[in-house]
């Protein structure tokens, strides 16, 4: 198990220090990088706050009635606001990777209003143990409209209100709410740290260190991706899914000129197919920038950063490449994400994507 708060240990003391001194501002807004545990951190400052008898360094101390209400997640002074897009099953909504949505109805991936009004009463009723928290994920989800109904709350809570926004994008916030909250910058944990970490999971993760590469250090990706890898029992079929998205395209994307777009983009199809979200076709194109990142470094003479393992064939590539094809690559690519959520037809929007990569390695050609 990823212990959060030894990973972010300056940001834990940061906020227990306040608390001890009864300087703790009522709204906390937690920024840092995807998937660096930012959610769970939150969880962990939320079941402080709440425990009824907490540990000499502030964690919660697990056993109390509090804390049992908590875990089961009925407490009674604590509510969670997130987009109906995600999960429940999914404990690390904060980094944006939607649940599939039912066919007959697409579900919200915004924080509604009526969301946000709905806890007038909950902060207005006095609360039943001492402290009340408010934990809000990811907080960007909110439009504008949501915002600015949550900033009477903020401006003026009730004692014993505590705030908890989560944030990989807090420039996307107002700026009134950002003025509103009490920022606690998070940093990508140092990779010996975040190693040690993958080491000590049990079961033992079979490459934790090769995925922790192909996730830029975010530990969480890191971990949900070398569980799905191992098929851990606790794998989640989206990780397994991608897994299998990022095996596929491994198996074809080093062969250069030799690959099979058309084989490709039927095997990618398959593993695509009956996602309602896009995030599968989106979370593919985003190993294809990966990969081309890649390239660019390797060309430039530079070491490739997502995938080391994979260096002799970069280079064998990277001295093939037509550099007018790659420097437009990467404009395609991001197009490419853009339509991902609505491609009228999955199979041909991949083969033209796997053929354009096989292009840039024809001489003298500009796909």
């Amino acid at each position: 198990m990823i212990n959060w708060i030894a990973l972010h240990s300056d940001a834990w003391t940061q906020i227990q220090s306040a608390k001890a001194s009864d300087r703790l501002a009522h709204a906390l807004l937690l920024t840092g990088a995807s998937g660096i545990g930012k959610l769970a951190f939150a969880e962990a400052v939320a079941a402080s706050l709440l425990c009824d008898q907490p540990e000499a360094d502030g964690q919660a101390c697990g056993t109390c009635t509090a804390c049992t209400w908590h875990a089961s997640g009925n407490h009674p002074d604590f509510r969670r606001l997130r987009p109906e897009a995600y999960s429940e099953e999914q404990p690390e909504a904060e980094d944006a990777k939607p649940a599939a949505a039912k066919a007959d109805k697409k579900k919200s991936e915004q924080i509604r209003i009526d969301q946000v009004r709905g806890l007038e009463s909950f902060i207005q009723v006095g609360s039943h143990r001492g402290r009340r928290v408010i934990l809000i994920e990811p907080a960007e989800a909110m439009n504008e409209a949501t915002a600015n109904a949550l900033l009477k709350s903020l401006e003026e809570p009730p004692a014993g209100v505590h705030f908890l926004l989560v944030s990989h994008a807090a420039e996307r916030l107002l700026p009134t709410v950002r003025s509103r909250t009490r920022a606690v910058p998070m940093a990508v944990p140092a990779e010996s740290t975040a190693r040690q970490q993958l080491a000590d999971v049990q079961p033992p993760l079979r490459q934790g260190g090769l995925w922790l590469n192909r996730c830029a250090g975010a530990l969480r990706f890191a971990l949900e991706l070398a569980q799905a890898a191992d098929k851990h029992p606790n794998a989640t079929d989206d990780a397994m899914a991608e897994v299998a998205i990022l095996e596929a395209l491994l198996a074809q994307l080093p062969l250069g000129e030799r690959m099979d777009p058309l084989a490709l983009a039927k095997t990618c199809e398959a593993l695509i197919k009956g996602d309602q979200s896009g995030m599968r076709l989106a979370l593919l194109i985003d190993w294809m920038q990966r990969w081309t990142l890649d390239l660019h470094l390797v060309r430039l003479g530079a070491a490739p950063r997502v995938f080391p393992e994979q260096l002799n064939a970069l280079q064998r590539l990277a001295a093939q490449l037509n550099d007018d094809a790659l420097q437009s690559f990467p404009d395609f690519l991001l197009e490419s994400r853009r339509l991902s959520s609505h491609p009228l037809n999955i199979k041909l929007f991949l083969e033209s994507i796997f053929s354009r990569t096989m292009a840039l390695y024809e001489p003298g050609l500009t796909p």
